[in-house]
C-alpha cells in the first residue's frame, strides 16, 4: 500500500485524503501546529467521515487517516506528496517541510493558482532542499465543504483537470506518476497554462463585486453560482474570460473556453448548455454552493492578488489590454479598503519582473528552478 501525504486543513485537504483513503492507499494528513484545533476530531477518531452528494466516483464512509503537526512524520516513507491549502498558505508550508524532503519527490500544489510552483521550489532551494519534482494542478480537483473538524461532504469532482510540471519537460512523467491517484487527470503545457486556466480567477470576483449588496443585505442566502451569476452578471464574466483567452493566445498557449472546461470537468455529473451562464446555471455540482457571507472572503482576498492581478500583470506583459479585469480589481479594492495588488503574487515579486518572454517560457518549459540561471538553463 503506497504511502502519500495531504498537506492542509481544510474543505480540499480533508477531501483529498478521505478519497485517497478509501481508494486504498496510507494516508498522512499534515496540518500546522498553530491550526491543529482544525483536525482535532479527526486526530482523535484516527480518520475523517466523507459524505457524498450526487454520482461522484468517490467512496463514502469512514476513512482511515493518520493526522499529524509533525512535518517529519508526515513525509516519512512518502514519495508523492498533495499541498492542499489557500494560495496565501503555500510560501509558510513550503519553509516549514524543506528540512524532510528528498530528492526525487513529488510535491503537487493543488491548485497552484498563478506561480505558485514556482514560489514553492524558490522557498525549497533557499531552504537547502534538494531538488524535487513539482508540479501544479489548475484547480482543486473537487467541491465542497468541511463540516467539523472530524468530517466533510464533497458535491464535485472534476474529470479531465490538466496537471503541468515545473518544468513542463517533466509533465509526461508527472502525469504518469498520479494517473495512479486520478486516472482523468491530462496534461497541460507549462505552470503559465496552470495558472491561466484556473477557472475561478474568472468565475468569483466578477460575481461577487457585481452581487455585493445582495451579499451585505442577505449574508450570502443565496445560490452563488445558478442564481448569482445572472445573464447580466454573465456577460461580464465573459468579458473577463475573453481577456484572459487573449492572454493565452498572446502566449503561446492554446487555453479552453472556461464553458467548454465546465462540461468537460462536471458533464459527468450533469451539466450541460451552450455558454458559461448555462453550463454553471445547470452544474449539480453547485446545487448547494450558497454565496460568501460577508466580502472579506477568498473569493477576492484569494483570488484576485493570486489569480486576477497576476492576469492583469502578464496582459501588460504581452501587449494585451484588460479593462474588465482592471475594473473588478479596483471594485473590490474600494469595497475592502484593501491594496490587493500590494499582496498579489506576481512576476515582480517572484523575481522575474523585466525578463524577456522567450527566458520565461525556458523557465518554465526547460529550467525549473534548480536550473534556473538568469536566461539559461
Amino acid at each position: 500500500m503506497e504511502k502519500v501525504a495531504v498537506l492542509g486543513g481544510g474543505n480540499g485537504a480533508f477531501i483529498t485524503a478521505a478519497d485517497l483513503a478509501g481508494k486504498g492507499f496510507s494516508v498522512n494528513l499534515f496540518e500546522m501546529p498553530e491550526l491543529s484545533a482544525s483536525v482535532e476530531r479527526a486526530r482523535h477518531q484516527g480518520g475523517i467521515e466523507l459524505e457524498v452528494r450526487g454520482n461522484l466516483p468517490i467512496r463514502p464512509g469512514f476513512w482511515r487517516v493518520n493526522v499529524t503537526s509533525d512535518p517529519a512524520e508526515a513525509l516519512d516513507g512518502v514519495k508523492v506528496a498533495f499541498l492542499v491549502v489557500p494560495a496565501f498558505a503555500q510560501k509558510r508550508f513550503a519553509e516549514v517541510i524543506a528540512p524532510y524532503t528528498r530528492e526525487g519527490m513529488l510535491i503537487v500544489l493543488a491548485p497552484g493558482n498563478f506561480g505558485g510552483a514556482i514560489e514553492f521550489a524558490q522557498v525549497l532551494k533557499r531552504r537547502g532542499s534538494p531538488p524535487v519534482k513539482l508540479a501544479e494542478m489548475e484547480c482543486m480537483i473537487y467541491s465542497g465543504f468541511k463540516n467539523d473538524s472530524g468530517s466533510v461532504w464533497v458535491s464535485g469532482y472534476k474529470k479531465g483537470l490538466r496537471v503541468a510540471a515545473f518544468p513542463g519537460r517533466d509533465t509526461a512523467g508527472v502525469v504518469e506518476t498520479l494517473h495512479q491517484f486520478y486516472p482523468d487527470l491530462r496534461p497541460a503545457r507549462n505552470v503559465l497554462e496552470t495558472g491561466l486556466r484556473n477557472v475561478n480567477t474568472v468565475f468569483h470576483a466578477p460575481i461577487v463585486v457585481l452581487n455585493a449588496g445582495r451579499i451585505e443585505d442577505t449574508k450570502g442566502d443565496f445560490l452563488f453560482y445558478w442564481q448569482g451569476c445572472t445573464p447580466a452578471v454573465g456577460r461580464v464574466v465573459e468579458g473577463v474570460e475573453e481577456e484572459r483567452l487573449a492572454i493565452g493566445a498572446a502566449l503561446g498557449l492554446e487555453l479552453t473556453p472556461n464553458y467548454q472546461v465546465m462540461l468537460d470537468w462536471y458533464g459527468h455529473q450533469g451539466a450541460r448548455g451552450p455558454g458559461l451562464k448555462e453550463v454553471m446555471a445547470t452544474n449539480p455540482a453547485y446545487e448547494w454552493d450558497t454565496a460568501p457571507a460577508t466580502l472579506q472572503h477568498r473569493f477576492l482576498t484569494e483570488d484576485i492578488p493570486y489569480g486576477m492581478v497576476p492576469m492583469e500583470s502578464l496582459g501588460k506583459l504581452v501587449g494585451v489590454k484588460t479593462p474588465l479585469t482592471t475594473a473588478i480589481i479596483e471594485l473590490a479594492q474600494r469595497m475592502l479598503e484593501r491594496d490587493l495588488r500590494k499582496e498579489a503574487r506576481t512576476l515582480d515579486t517572484l523575481g522575474l519582473g523585466g525578463v524577456p518572454l522567450g527566458d520565461l517560457q525556458r523557465l518554465v518549459d526547460e529550467c525549473g528552478w534548480w536550473g534556473w540561471e538568469g536566461a539559461t538553463c
